[in-house]
């Protein structure tokens, strides 16, 4: 089967539909392509959008359909009604529709749409992010899986089966010893039928027996219970060593993929789910270290035997053996064809239990996670349900896969079988004919039976091989997915005042929807800056770029002067520590999670920070005080008891820079007040940046910061964001007085 061929190139197909864009160029600052016409919806069209100074093109079907003065343009946005992605432009008051797609073009429409819209608007062009163009395969132009940036059309198995080998490279001496086991276990299994050959024709035959001929006989059955002893010895060795590979290969995978998992950006771990993060640390890492444990070696094995006996049966020097050889090889090429028929659709049944498998395991997961709001809510009959039907998708795609295995084997199974039946009658006829021993057709009997029985094995090979290249199909996926918070080659680790720049930052989550745009902003060490703004405006997405929890798209975080991009994690990590809005805590007693950030933390620094976080009190009143168990995400404890926790934890941490993002939101106005007096005495050479809708609590910031959707706003002091009436910060703090008088 024939590869399908690459589509041409944008470029190359552009210059065949106009003669002048080769020219041109130099000169164009963007093409894009779309599929679906624009004018009429729903029908096919080759289109291509080729941007330029002066001009928006647009091709379709080899024509220039539009072209489009960008003098006369004010923007472009994303539209995703109706089930299409669509490219608008502004002119005005008009809407003109540029391009359409299918969903999967979303993405790249809105990055082309975001670059357009800054171009039209403030006649900068800033080249799409990468990141949000590269969503379907350069080759073939199929979307990449969800998630994932490997194209399973143009990834051949030759890349994953690199990728595996380096991985079992560390085991490769073992694995070869192994293999050698193998072998030999094989080989020793060749001789039991030459001696009870040996043993019919040369002593069960005889009517009379010396003592000579006893003792050969018992020989031959010492020669028995040597080879069967000596198969049983390797077959120990073999099993040891097959497991310690097996499992060292599961756990250098299981660590390979968890540590990739760490280094993922949060947009790369939000793009899949719980369930299958999980599914590709335990359940595929254990699925191909089982095949190399229970498979692998038994293939080679088996090839092994299949080979040697092939070479018995040609030059054994018995007459009709070539004829023997095919009757016994010859069913083999048609359950080949068999499966090599069914190829595709084995693997496709082993991606979609796959899928259901990790739906129905996020599944269980947001249960669990929620297993608190489900009772508060009395909802468990419907998170039973719920659950029910993702193992209800599990099991339907398991009982079509068994029913297709159940068809599938014993069909092959019979095809093999002819084989065998040949085989005794052709030596039943021999021996009934007087051309062939009793012994020699004993031998042959064994031969065609040690034939079948790995043959009838391999019969379920197919589906192990489907099973296990799926698994590394996954991990592979995960492991070269590149949107990875990369490290500098020459990272620095110097020691940061506190000092954060933000230089013409525009960051969003989604490709055309800027959260922030071109924010710059200076803030110097022992500043308390505060942060408002309506929900949405980008307050913690502020505070997530400073702690590089995303890259920016476009100019600087800075620390010190330093790009963000080239400090070391640990530097980074030392430096910024986060009270975030959602408190989380680990399974595990308090003194734990306050010692998360500093492990080594003695005693009394521990003690110290919960006093300061207003936890100590609260604390000592547990059973066990410090060592109290809190239970899976903190649920033995309050809302406030966890963030004090989580503000001890922080304070522990001694960052020079700290982030709170409505740090105080769950605590009552007594216990607010304590905390508060005591980050006034740890603001003092810290650097602070602090979140809160209570805007009351940001009276003592150095400088409030008032963001909107086009950035920042407003900033000064609270006296002087007061002094203006008309001012976006005057209107908050009013509307609060007014919800603050009302509640009264």
């Amino acid at each position: 089967m024939s590869k399908k061929k690459p589509e041409k190139d944008f470029e190359q197909v552009l210059c065949e539909w106009d003669e002048n864009a080769a020219r041109r160029k130099d000169e164009r600052l963007m093409l894009f392509a779309y599929n679906m016409s624009p004018t009429e919806t729903g029908r096919r069209v080759k289109g291509l959008c080729a941007l330029y100074p002066e001009v928006l093109v647009c091709y379709e079907d080899g024509k220039i359909r539009a072209e489009y003065p960008t003098g006369e343009l004010d923007g472009a946005y994303l539209s995703a009604d109706g089930g299409y992605a669509k490219i608008v432009l502004k002119s005005g008051d008009k809407r003109i529709l540029c391009a359409a797609g299918d969903l999967k073009h979303k993405k790249r429409f809105g990055a082309s749409a975001g670059a357009m819209d800054r171009y039209f608007s403030e006649r900068t062009f800033v080249k799409p992010k990468a990141a949000f163009t590269d969503t379907v395969c350069p080759k073939c132009g199929r979307p990449y899986p969800a998630g994932g940036r490997v194209c399973k059309n143009c990834s051949g198995k030759k890349q994953q089966f690199r990728w595996m080998f380096t991985m079992i490279r560390p085991a490769l001496p073992l694995l070869c010893v192994s293999l050698v086991l193998f072998v030999g276990f094989s080989a020793l299994g060749l001789i039991p039928p030459i001696l009870s050959e040996k043993m019919v024709d040369g002593y069960l035959k005889n009517e009379g027996a010396s003592s000579a001929m006893v003792w050969a006989y018992l020989s031959v059955v010492a020669a028995f219970f040597g080879v069967i002893a000596a198969q049983r010895l390797i077959a120990a060795l073999r099993s040891a060593l097959t497991v310690r590979i097996g499992t060292k290969t599961a756990e250098r995978l299981r660590a390979s993929v968890f540590e990739k998992v760490q280094a993922l950006s949060l947009s790369g771990v939000n793009r899949r789910t719980a369930g299958e993060l999980m599914q590709r640390v335990s359940s595929d890492t254990d699925i191909i270290g089982n095949f190399l444990v229970h498979v692998f070696g038994n293939v080679v094995e088996q090839v092994f035997t299949l080979a040697a006996i092939g070479v018995i049966f040609l030059f054994s020097g018995f007459e009709g053996g070539t004829n023997l050889f095919l009757m016994v090889f010859l069913p083999v090429i048609p359950a080949a064809l068999v499966f090599r028929l069914f190829h595709k659709k084995i693997h496709r049944i082993y991606r979609m239990l796959w899928q259901v498998s990790a739906k129905a395991s996020a599944r269980m997961h947001d249960i669990f996670s929620g297993i608190r709001v489900v009772k508060t809510y009395g909802k468990e009959k419907e998170e039973i349900g719920r659950y029910d039907r993702s193992i209800t998708s599990v099991k339907i795609i398991q009982k079509r896969n068994e029913t297709f295995w159940g068809v599938l084997s014993p069909m092959v199974n019979f095809l093999l079988c002819a084989g065998e039946f040949l085989v005794l009658y052709v030596v039943g006829n021999k021996v009934l004919g007087g051309n062939m021993t009793l012994g020699e057709m004993t031998k042959y009997s064994s031969y065609a039976a040690m034939i079948y029985s790995p043959l009838r094995a391999m019969t379920f090979l197919p589906r192990r091989v489907a099973q296990t290249m799926t698994s590394v199909s996954k991990i592979y996926d995960l492991i070269n997915d590149e949107d990875v918070m990369k490290q500098a080659a020459q990272a620095h680790d110097p020691v940061i005042t506190g000092r954060v720049e933000l230089c013409g930052v525009t960051f969003g989550y989604e490709p055309g929807k800027d959260v922030l745009r071109r924010v710059d902003l200076k803030i110097e060490p022992g500043e308390m800056i505060g942060l408002v703004g309506r929900s949405g405006v980008g307050k913690s997405t502020l505070t997530n770029l400073v702690m590089r929890l995303y890259d920016v798209d476009e100019g600087e975080v800075k620390l010190d002067g330093v790009n963000i991009r080239d400090l070391s994690r640990d530097c980074l990590r030392r430096t910024v520590g986060a009270v975030l809005q959602e408190t989380f805590l680990f399974s595990g007693s308090i003194r734990q999670n306050i010692a998360y950030a500093k492990p080594e933390a003695t005693g009394e620094e521990i003690v110290a920070a919960a006093k300061l976080a207003g936890a100590h009190e609260f604390i000592m009143k547990m059973p066990d005080g410090y060592d109290s168990y809190v239970g899976e995400k903190g649920n033995t404890l309050s809302g406030g008891e966890k963030q004090r926790i989580a503000i001890a934890r922080a304070l522990l941490h001694d960052p020079k820079i700290l982030i709170l993002d409505e740090a105080t939101s769950a605590l009552d106005t007594e216990t607010e007040k304590q905390i508060q007096d005591a980050l006034a005495r740890l603001i003092s050479g810290r650097t602070t940046i602090a979140i809160a809708h209570r805007l009351s609590t940001l009276r003592n910031a150095t400088r409030i910061v008032v963001l909107d959707d086009k950035g920042i706003a407003e900033q000064g002091s609270h006296e002087e964001l007061m002094r203006n009436d008309k001012g976006i910060y005057y209107g908050l703090v009013m509307a609060q007085r007014k919800m603050t008088s009302g509640k009264k």
